[in-house]
């Protein structure tokens, strides 16, 4: 729906500044005629071609032109048509040199008239934008972040936590470096080619919490090992966001700057493939051994291809059932201290994670791994800043540096499953294990489940064990406070991304990669 710019065709017909001089011999004049009856044909050329592609569109599409759209393009382009036909036989037909030049610039409007209204008419409707649905939907967005602030404020208050150390009356560290990193994560959403590293970008933040906490291990000389770990995780959280991000495009630079091994790796060598095999499978009689354990120490009661998935499938789901029934019928005995927090936590997640680890497939039991390392890490570390007599105080406000890095981790996870945001990022082979047939709804959980299973479902479920972990405490009402403190902390993160990222798509609604 172009336009061939008169411009750039007078440029390259040596016209350009024809029309503004003064015409003082005819040869001038005739030079500029024929360029102009050059400009006209190929205009005509222009039109008719736009007139067609409108015409084919709006037979063959289901949101097409309306139909007195149509009419009215019609009828501009049959009025520019008409009068060029009278302009040729015109032409044909002039005495003098000097007569035809506003003809052609008649009919040069006509046809500019018809691709401008083309042109306009296609912008309306294909990037048509509702700002005031716009505009409340980014409204809600900051009244949501407006009450997850108040309300963590309001928590703190009532129940006397503070973000301060024991002695200091002053904001934590802590908090600085979280706001810093939250804010720089969101701002990142402003810039397209953020957008596309998101990944490594939020791997590159949670490196630099981690050496945070790092620091802090090596001043109060506890802990370091830890720290070590959890850096180390990271820089394998890094290289497998690349692994993933290789997936996305031939013209990865991690392919180009490894081709020998990759190359080595792709063609088959017997020892790598033996690896890729076996590691997964001893990984995931690792965490099945870590499960076996955490439970055992705590005090808690409690074929063919398609069959073998689906019974897992039921197993989990069967587990939900029970700890909801087992939740109704013990309600005095519910997070009556921290001990039952964790039953209840490890219950939830050894209910999911079965089905998260099937569905992501060989790499899951890795990834599985690598959250557990990381969330061990995140909490031992956590509020490592306070000193040992910091740690009796009844109530203080969770780290928010943690619950950051908790975040961090689980956006982490999502790439390393090599998932990107973007429709060919899902794996819609996770959607049939288990199944042969096709049905809407069960194919779309089981998709759903594997999208953002390692992201949120696990990272959220798994949160109280940041409260649990903290404190030796039994006391339900402290632990509650510290609950909700967490969990309208990841909610605020998680908030304050997607308002950006609503401002984002508002300012950039018109550029290419938000329309595509």
């Amino acid at each position: 729906i172009g336009r061939v710019n008169a411009d750039l065709y007078g440029l390259g017909a040596d016209t350009l500044n024809l029309e503004d001089a003064h015409l003082e011999n005819c040869q001038n004049q005739s030079k500029l005629e024929q360029w102009m009856q050059n400009y006209v044909n190929v205009l005509c050329i222009n039109s008719w071609q736009v007139k067609r592609y409108i015409d084919v569109y709006s037979a063959s599409s289901v949101i097409g032109f309306s139909h007195e759209d149509l009419l009215q393009i019609a009828d501009i382009y049959a009025q520019a048509e008409e009068n060029w036909s009278h302009t040729k036989k015109s032409l044909l037909d002039k005495n003098e040199c000097c007569d035809s030049l506003p003809v052609l610039k008649r009919q040069i409007d006509l046809y500019v008239n018809f691709l401008t209204s083309v042109a306009e008419l296609a912008r309306s409707k294909w990037t048509e934008f509702n700002l005031n649905m716009m505009g409340i939907g980014f409204g809600i967005m900051l009244v949501s972040l407006l009450v997850h602030f108040l309300a963590i404020k309001r928590v703190n208050k009532q129940y006397g936590a503070s973000f301060t150390s024991h002695g200091d009356s002053g904001i934590s560290f802590g908090l600085i470096c979280a706001c810093f990193v939250v804010i720089i994560r969101a701002s990142s959403f402003l810039s397209n080619s953020f957008i596309l590293e998101e990944g490594k970008v939020a791997n590159f933040l949670l490196a630099t919490t981690g050496f945070v906490k790092l620091r802090y291990s090596i001043m109060k000389k506890k802990m370091l090992l830890e720290a070590v770990v959890f850096l180390l995780l990271i820089t394998f959280c890094r290289f497998s966001i690349e692994v993933g991000l290789s997936k996305q495009a031939a013209t990865s630079q991690f392919l180009n700057e490894s081709t020998s091994w990759m190359t080595s790796i792709a063609s088959g060598v017997t020892s790598w493939t033996f690896i890729a095999e076996v590691v997964p499978l001893l990984v995931l009689i690792l965490l099945a051994y870590l499960l076996y354990k955490t439970i055992s120490s705590r005090s808690c009661r409690g074929i063919w291809k398609n069959c073998i998935p689906q019974i897992i499938y039921a197993i989990g789901f069967g587990q939900l059932l029970l700890l909801a029934f087992g939740r109704q019928f013990n309600k005095d005995k519910f997070l009556d201290g921290k001990e039952n927090l964790v039953i209840k936590t490890i219950g939830i997640l050894s209910a999911w994670s079965s089905i998260v680890i099937l569905l992501s497939g060989q790499q899951g039991p890795l990834v599985a791994l690598a959250s557990i390392i990381g969330g061990y890490c995140i909490v031992r570390l956590d509020n490592i800043e306070q000193d040992a007599k910091d740690d009796i105080r009844d109530v203080s406000a969770v780290d928010p540096l943690s619950v950051t890095q908790w975040n961090l981790l689980a956006v982490c996870l999502f790439f390393c499953t090599g998932h990107w945001c973007a429709f060919d990022g899902l794996r819609y082979g996770a959607a049939f294990i288990g199944f042969d047939e096709f049905i809407l709804i069960r194919q779309a959980i089981l998709l759903t489940i594997d999208t953002f299973g390692f992201s949120h479902i696990l990272p959220i479920f798994g949160l109280p064990f940041l409260v649990a972990c903290q404190y030796m405490l039994s006391q339900k009402r402290f632990i509650l406070v510290r609950l909700s403190q967490a969990y309208m902390m990841y909610g605020l993160i998680t908030a304050a991304t997607v308002t950006v990222t609503m401002l984002c798509v508002t300012i950039h609604r018109r550029h290419l990669m938000v329309n595509l």
